[in-house]
Order: C-alpha cells, then sequence, then structure tokens
C-alpha cells in the first residue's frame, strides 16, 4: 500500500543544516519513481538528497560534503519555475559554516520551501511507496 511521505526533501536540510536542529524521527530510502512531466534530473537529485538526510539522520552527523554535489546537481536541474530558488538553497548551503546567520535568513527559507514544494509535488514524493519501517 502506497504510503503518504510526510518528509519533505528540501525542508529537511533547512532544518538539519540551515537551523541546526536534528531529526529524531524515522526515515526511509525513496523510491526512483519520477513524474513524467518534471525534469528527471531534478527528481533523481531530489531522491538521492532526502536519501543522504536519512542517513545523516540516522548516525545524527551532518555531512556537508556529500551533500553539497547533490545539491548542486538539484540546482542545475532545477525546472525555470524553481531555479532561481534552488540556485540561493545551493549558495546558502555552500556559505552557511562561513555565514552562521543564514540559518535563519527569510528570503533562504522562502527559496528552500518554493523548491521543496514545487519537488513534491512533481517528483512523486507523496504517491510512491512508503517504508515498512521508520527511522
Amino acid at each position: 500500500m502506497a504510503a503518504v511521505r510526510t518528509r519533505l526533501v528540501v525542508p529537511l536540510v533547512a532544518c538539519a543544516v540551515l537551523a541546526g536542529c536534528s531529526n529524531s524521527g524515522s526515515g526511509s530510502s525513496a523510491a526512483s519513481t519520477t513524474s513524467t512531466t518534471f525534469p528527471h534530473a531534478f527528481c533523481r537529485a531530489a531522491t538521492r538528497y532526502e536519501n543522504e538526510l536519512n542517513r545523516e539522520a540516522s548516525t545524527d552527523k551532518r555531512d556537508l560534503a556529500k551533500q553539497l554535489p547533490i545539491v548542486a546537481q538539484l540546482a542545475g536541474g532545477a525546472p525555470p519555475q524553481v531555479r532561481a530558488d534552488a540556485q540561493t538553497f545551493l549558495r546558502a548551503l555552500q556559505q552557511v559554516t562561513r555565514d552562521p546567520k543564514l540559518r535563519d535568513n527569510a528570503a533562504v527559507k522562502t527559496a528552500v520551501d518554493n523548491v521543496n514544494r514545487y519537488a513534491s509535488n512533481k517528483c512523486g514524493f507523496f504517491t510512491q511507496q512508503g517504508p515498512s519501517s521508520g527511522f
């Protein structure tokens, strides 16, 4: 039975990296299913990114070195509707260790929310098979 995904790709990073909070919920690996009307490269990167965040949450350790190339792929494959927001997200992730104020930056949060909403609606995260166990 298909389960509704309660976690969303990009807000996890906003929480895990930009806001510096930790997760104590459950995670899963995402299916590779993507919408045929959405850029496949973007959806593949979004799925990889969610998988990476789930892995990091399970070890309670952030790994920007692994996140950055995935977010770069996400931004590179972003459709025109969210391309500027995806670039904003990528720049913030690249700079957050040098500029911790980005964690609370309203423009960055808005960009992350916009990318997340678009990915959630177009990449099939709400229709993919859910995990049999949580994280």
